[in-house]
Order: structure tokens, then C-alpha cells, then sequence
């Protein structure tokens, strides 16, 4: 059972569709996992539409439905799951990302028993969708968040300070919080992540090695 949701503040800015594309990614995953987070979005839209529906009405400049309409298509991310089966078993809205499946990634070691593949960009350059790996057992080392970091688990699992995540579960970070997560024993840990800082190291060593690492 799904335990960890997204922050409030994030779901709001979702569903607003004001979230770079690499953490609308990440959430609009979670939500196709979670069915409970669908129902809390589908709240949120409801007393969102009532708000709007209280609004004093304003007219329209020329042409603002066309344009209204061009920006709905192809951007837009689904979080439906999808009935019919495929090859690619991850949640629909990643797999544009990995076609072929966790199977085909071509892993970056970036540590003893941690491994990242890059996935995309966001539009201001600054935002990156990103994998992480961790071996079953292998602890990350102790790190801050030099901004917003969301991270999705989508295989295995993985404990900290604010207890176990597992498949379907998300973690919201900022600036505020400094964690170690320990993957659990067993099956290798893979996330999901969206971050648009690098991460703060506590350790020494782990500063210094920071810029061959990438994170």
C-alpha cells in the first residue's frame, strides 16, 4: 500500500500546471500508481472549479479559446492507467522516457553500489528527470537537497528518518531536509527523481568526489 504522497503545494501546482516537466513526470507517475493520489487530485480540481465558478465573469479577449485550445495536446501527461498490457510494464507516463523498459537503461556508476541515467531536461536548463539506483543493503551517503527534489521508488524499497519507501511511494524534499537512505536487503532500489540543485554532501570525501559523480 502506497504510504508516501506528494506535499500539498505540489499536487496544487500539478494540478495547476505550473510544475517543470521533469517533477509533472515524477508526480503524474506516482499518480498513475497511486489511487489514492488520483482521488486527492480529483478533489482538489473539483473545489478548484467551484472557485472558479464563484468568479465574477470577465470578458474574453479575441481568439482566447483557439489559443486556450493549441496548448492542450501533445504536452499534456496523462496519469490514467492503462487496461491493456504491453512489453514495457512501467506506469504510462515514463515510458516515453524509457521505451524499452527499466531493461534497457544504460546505467552511470556513481558510487560503490549506486548507479544514475539521465532521462531529461527541463525547459529552464536548470531541472533534471533523472534514475538512481542503489544496491540492495547500500546506504546513500548523508546529503541535503540544494532545492526541491522529488524521488519515486519504482522498484524495491528504501529506509530513512522519515521511515520506509516503498514501490509507488514519494518523497518531496527541499532545502530543509538532510537525510541517508539505506536501500532495503534484497532486490536493487530504483527511483525516480526530479532535482534542480546538486545535492549537499555532509562528508568530506564526498564533496571533494561530487564533480566526477554528477549529483
Amino acid at each position: 500500500m502506497i504510504q508516501h504522497h506528494p506535499d500539498i503545494a505540489t499536487l496544487m501546482a500539478f494540478s495547476a500546471g505550473t510544475l517543470d516537466r521533469p517533477y509533472a513526470t515524477v508526480v503524474a507517475t506516482h499518480l498513475a500508481m497511486s489511487d489514492g493520489g488520483r482521488e486527492t487530485l480529483r478533489h482538489m480540481e473539483t473545489i478548484g472549479g467551484a472557485l472558479l465558478t464563484a468568479e465574477p465573469a470577465a470578458e474574453l479577449a479575441a481568439g482566447a479559446l483557439d489559443r486556450l485550445l493549441g496548448t492542450v495536446g501533445e504536452d499534456q501527461i496523462s496519469v490514467t492507467p492503462r487496461e491493456e498490457r504491453s512489453a514495457n510494464e512501467l506506469p504510462l507516463p515514463l515510458q516515453p522516457f524509457l521505451p524499452k523498459g527499466l531493461e534497457g537503461v544504460r546505467w552511470k556508476w556513481t558510487g560503490p553500489g549506486v548507479a544514475t541515467a539521465d532521462l531529461a531536461w527541463g525547459d529552464d536548463g536548470k531541472s533534471r528527470l533523472m534514475l538512481l539506483r542503489v544496491a540492495g543493503g547500500r546506504r546513500v551517503p548523508e546529503h541535503g537537497h540544494g532545492g526541491h527534489e522529488l524521488t519515486l521508488i519504482l522498484q524495491g524499497a528504501y529506509r530513512d528518518r522519515f521511515g520506509v519507501f516503498a514501490k509507488g511511494d514519494i518523497a518531496d524534499h527541499d532545502e530543509d531536509v538532510e537525510h541517508q537512505p539505506i536501500a532495503e536487503p534484497g532486490e536493487d532500489c530504483i527511483c525516480l527523481v526530479a532535482v534542480d540543485a546538486k545535492l549537499t554532501f555532509r562528508g568530506r570525501l564526498m564533496r571533494a568526489l561530487q564533480p566526477m559523480f554528477g549529483i
